[in-house]
C-alpha cells in the first residue's frame, strides 16, 4: 500500500508540475501578445499625434500667412494715403 500512495502522490506532483508550466507558458504566450498590442497602439497613438502635429503646424503657418497679408495692405493703403496727402500738400505749396 505504501507503494501505491507513493506512486500516486508522484502522479499527483507531476500532473501539478505540467499543469503548471502549461500555466506558466500560456501566461507567457499571453504577455507577450499584450505586449505587441500595446506596442501597436503606442505605435498608432504616436502617427497621429505627429499628423495632429503637422497640421497644428500647417494651420498656425497659414494663420500667419493670413495675418501677414493682411498687414500688407493695411500698410500699403497706409502709404498710398501718405502720398497722396504729401503729394496734395506739395501742389498746393507749389501753386
Amino acid at each position: 500500500m505504501p507503494k501505491k500512495s507513493k506512486d500516486i502522490k508522484y502522479k499527483i506532483e507531476t500532473t501539478l508540475h505540467t499543469v503548471a508550466d502549461a500555466a506558466q507558458q500560456q501566461y507567457e504566450k499571453n504577455f507577450k501578445k499584450a505586449h505587441k498590442n500595446v506596442d501597436k497602439q503606442v505605435s498608432s497613438v504616436r502617427d497621429r499625434l505627429e499628423e495632429f502635429d503637422s497640421w497644428a503646424v500647417d494651420s498656425v503657418n497659414e494663420a500667419l500667412e493670413n495675418v501677414e497679408k493682411k498687414l500688407e495692405k493695411k500698410v500699403s493703403k497706409t502709404m498710398s494715403r501718405i502720398q497722396n496727402a504729401a503729394r496734395s500738400a506739395w501742389e498746393k505749396l507749389t501753386d
